[in-house]
């Protein structure tokens, strides 16, 4: 693997230690229900031409916040990616290729308050999936098959190439404005950006593609419902 990939892994479990470093005061559990729009592509080497593809993204989150500007953001989540070829020589052919994995980031929460209602967060951390399944569309015959496959180096085996590699893994980051309607509930939209860092395919020296790896960017809006944990503090009073 490359050792790029191994270094912004470990940046991501460092964002994660540097919240979690902060003294232990918890302060808040906040549940939230998020949705949204997946715009991917898949970086392959030898690279094939692509559009972005549309997919979405939904689920839970769980947010910890223990410390003034700091917490931990965890969700479990269904989302479709995929990859949309371009065939700028014979634009009435298409085809597009969607995955759907189940992902869990966890990722460290950093909000600054402006004022009373309104909050502006930083989130960033490592992201796993697990692939369930996958579905193509696309109006290809054998004329394309004589046309434009024959003459593609790769031959357009990602078309029908098995996913490999069940487990995906990544960085996820995110920039978004919460407004608080009350201390019980806030609304929040946000955008993220992924970075895969593992292969779908097969990447050894023998194999097709040297690399087979997801960029996602993605909108979304959570509701997040707010839950005060209230723990009295004790003292130690030095003889």
């Amino acid at each position: 693997m490359n050792i790029k990939y191994v270094f912004a892994f470990f940046i991501g479990q460092c964002l994660i230690l540097a919240a979690w470093a902060q003294p232990k005061v918890p302060r808040e559990l906040q549940f939230g229900a998020i949705g949204g729009a997946n715009l991917s592509s898949y970086t392959f080497s030898p690279s094939v031409t692509q559009n972005k593809s549309v997919g979405y993204t939904a689920g839970v989150g769980l947010r910890y916040i223990e410390e003034k500007f700091f917490g931990l953001q965890c969700e479990l989540s269904l989302t479709r990616r995929g990859m949309r070829d371009r065939y700028d020589s014979y634009p009435q052919y298409s085809f597009e290729r969607q995955l759907t994995y189940v992902e869990m980031p966890l990722m460290a929460h950093v909000y600054f308050n402006i004022g009373k209602r309104n909050e502006v967060a930083f989130d960033a951390g490592p992201k796993l999936g697990y692939f369930l399944s996958d579905a193509t569309s696309g109006n290809l015959n054998s004329e394309f098959e004589t046309n434009v496959a024959s003459a593609a180096t790769h031959g357009y085996l990602h078309h029908t190439l098995a996913v490999d590699q069940k487990f995906d893994y990544g960085i996820q980051a995110g920039l978004g404005y919460e407004f608080h309607f009350n201390r019980q509930l806030s609304l929040q939209v946000q955008g993220r950006y992924y970075f895969g860092l593992g292969d779908i395919f097969p990447s050894t020296k023998a194999d097709t593609f040297e690399t087979s790896s997801n960029q996602s960017v993605q909108i979304v809006m959570a509701l997040w419902f707010h839950h005060r944990i209230r723990i009295k503090a004790k003292h130690i009073q030095q003889q």
